[in-house]
């Protein structure tokens, strides 16, 4: 009697360490607080070879910026590329709000703060085509909404970009070099009604602004015949190296709310780095703000 008691305490000493160490495993392999999301954009950097960089963390409605910089060389301990970009962690794929898979790090490079990204779900990940990657529950996110746009789509969203690059002086001879760089259709929660986003860029023109190019970024609707601009970002570059862009990467509920936000890229020519900002609609719901800018990144790559 006496050592079948020795044997079950010894099977409940043994049953308890192997669940408590279980458990410090599972949260080594996070080594993350809990109820924190993490948000990350996905883009293809060479010929089928893709690279994933960190955007921000959020805890609660709380967006708090990467820790890494391209202005700073050093690597503290609590740098987020450190925590976040471990090998083999993966990560749940968003496009256009919709999980389409789930992706997985690869080989780190510490100094730029950004890793390769080993993916094999149905979404093409090339071009102006970018996707966004969390950690949170895939299942807390709709059905897929984004599609590129149709002839018909983008044709207005060409004439729109004239029209906006008119309004900011642009001579009307040069309006027909204007080109659609990315337009894409998407449904931005909570509206009903579809929305185009778009890039455009236009070279300068004459001998005077012979290497200028100028660059536009907008968000629109289109209740009704009309697209309806709802946010307009636009440079008129005045230098070759005074040249910024402003690339989509993809628009998601961040914030778990139900209120999509937009997420872009702005690259500056000049530093050869690049920041992610993130809008989202003001309160008359047919405006865009931005809410989030992160430090410059990339400076070395």
């Amino acid at each position: 009697m006496r050592s079948a008691v020795l044997r079950a305490c010894a099977t409940f000493v043994i049953l308890s360490f192997a669940a408590i160490f279980h458990s410090t495993q599972i949260q080594s392999k996070n080594d993350e607080p809990a109820g924190e999301r993490v948000w990350l954009a996905v883009e293809e950097h060479s010929r089928g070879q893709l690279l994933i960089e960190p955007i921000a963390t959020l805890e609660a409605s709380d967006l708090t910026p990467v820790q890494t910089s391209c202005l700073s060389d050093a690597l503290i301990p609590e740098d987020f590329s450190a925590k976040y970009l471990q090998p083999g962690r993966k990560y749940s794929l968003l496009f256009g709000g919709a999980s389409v898979g789930e992706g997985q790090v690869g080989e780190p490079n510490r100094s730029a703060a950004t890793a390769t990204l080993i993916y094999a779900g149905s979404l093409k990940i090339r071009g102006q085509v970018r996707a966004l990657a969390t950690n949170a529950d895939p299942g807390d996110f709709r059905v897929a909404s984004r599609e590129p746009a149709t002839a018909e789509q983008r044709a207005a969203a060409l004439a729109l970009a004239r029209e906006l690059f008119s309004q900011h002086g642009i001579p009307e001879a040069f309006l027909p070099k204007v080109r659609a760089e990315y337009v894409t259709r998407s449904y931005l929660a909570p509206s009903p009604q579809p929305s185009l986003i778009g890039s455009f860029s236009l070279d300068g023109g004459d001998a005077d602004n012979e290497g200028l190019v100028h660059h536009l970024f907008f968000i629109a609707s289109q209740p009704g015949e009309k697209l309806q601009q709802e946010f307009v970002w636009i440079r008129l570059s005045e230098s070759e190296m005074d040249e910024e862009l402003l690339r989509l990467v993809d628009h998601a509920d961040l914030f778990g709310n139900g209120q999509d936000e937009v997420v872009a890229k702005l690259v500056s020519v000049e530093t050869q780095s690049h920041r992610y900002v993130i809008f989202r609609r003001t309160r008359d719901t047919v405006h865009w703000e931005q809410v989030f800018k992160t430090e410059p990144l990339g400076c070395s790559s």
